[in-house]
């Protein structure tokens, strides 16, 4: 279904359905083509569900979700007709949004669901009702509201719940081997029997690659048609996205930040040769590790190389090294300046920070 929940960019012919405060707007719609489809959306969504056909795969983790949701993406469909997560649309909207972008000629749902707190996986998948389950890893992102990892990984482990009646057919769950707490999940998928397929990796984007072809193998693709997948992929928007700004190799990873995510573009950026500059962005919601948790990222940096680190944010600035150069800075504009008069040829800079250090400012004024 072509479904719109925002009144300002309604195209002719859309559904608009309104959302919170979106009923104010409804007449807007109409005036603008859209058709309006007066329901809750997460209950349409949830019995929409039930007449799908395809395969469902319901994608979550610590980290990178959307980067698997679009490689996953790129390889199903050199076979298979797929709807997948626009962006980073994983949450009590987004998943309901996505759900209804399928029709009968999906063969593939890729779903992206995201979590703050206990009970969020579990809410998405009773609307979803997902075939196929991918936890990617289970790191420390929004450890803030959480007691420990393993209690992230128990909310994770959510996604598993009772086949519902009307569900045919055996469900797989793709368990990472290489991540924490492996067993619990395992263990909690078994309970509901799920079967298992593991993949692992020597590092995060590596297990990427092997749940690629794990994935691929087990809806039959070959081994070339993987490859090719993988090769052809895409990124989001801010999602490791590789630019080039002159003779300066950009590497655009701005949209959020957690710890496995910033230890996953930094081993991205390993493979790469020239001088390395990186700027970090505070990263949120860690509670009261938060301090330590950055400082530890440290060595990570110098494994990686990194030249030069600018830093955006009170904590961040708690980050030192006698191995590379470290600037802080509280002021973007004046980051900005500093970093942009630093550039020479030949530079590797990457861009990670939460959504609340708006660090795609900082990519967008380098490219100006």
């Amino acid at each position: 279904m072509d479904i719109s929940i925002d009144s300002r960019t309604i195209q002719p012919g859309q559904y608009f359905i309104p959302v919170n405060s979106g009923r104010k707007y409804i007449q807007d719609a109409i005036d603008k083509g859209g058709r309006l489809l007066d329901v809750n959306l997460s209950n349409y969504a949830r019995q929409y569900r039930k007449k799908l056909n395809c395969h469902v795969i319901g994608l979550t983790g610590s980290s990178g979700k959307t980067t698997c949701k679009d490689l996953l993406s790129s390889v199903l469909g050199q076979r298979f007709r797929i709807q997948k997560t626009q962006g980073n649309q994983n949450n009590e909207i987004g998943v309901p949004l996505s759900i209804l972008r399928a029709d009968h000629e999906t063969e593939i749902l890729i779903v992206e669901m995201g979590m703050r707190k206990k009970g969020d996986i579990r809410l998405l998948t009773q609307w979803l009702q997902p075939t196929h389950a991918v936890i990617t890893n289970i790191g420390t992102a929004h450890l803030e509201f959480f007691q420990s990892q393993r209690h992230i990984a128990y909310a994770k482990a959510e996604i598993f719940r009772k086949q519902a009646y009307w569900q045919k057919g055996a469900r797989v769950a793709f368990l990472n081997t290489s991540s924490p707490y492996f067993e619990l999940l395992a263990d909690k998928a078994r309970h509901y029997d799920y079967d298992i397929l593991p993949f692992m990796g020597e590092d995060k984007p590596d297990q990427n690659v092997q749940l690629c072809y794990q994935v691929g193998r087990h809806f039959g693709l070959s081994e070339s048609q993987i490859k090719d997948g993988i090769d052809a992929y895409q990124p989001s928007e801010n999602r490791l996205d590789v630019q080039r700004i002159g003779d300066v190799t950009l590497i655009n990873d701005a949209y959020n930040a957690n710890p496995d995510g910033v230890e996953y573009a930094l081993t991205y950026l390993k493979q790469y040769q020239g001088r390395k500059i990186m700027v970090l962005g505070d990263m949120k919601e860690l509670g009261k590790n938060t301090v330590k948790i950055h400082q530890s990222l440290a060595s990570l940096m110098i494994e990686a190389g990194v030249d030069i680190l600018m830093t955006l944010g009170p904590v961040s600035a708690q980050i030192n090294s006698e191995s590379m150069d470290v600037l802080h800075y509280q002021d973007q504009a004046q980051l900005n300046a500093t970093l942009k008069a630093e550039l020479k040829e030949g530079d590797i800079v990457l861009v990670k920070g939460s959504r609340a250090l708006k660090l795609e400012e900082t990519v967008a004024y380098l490219a100006s």
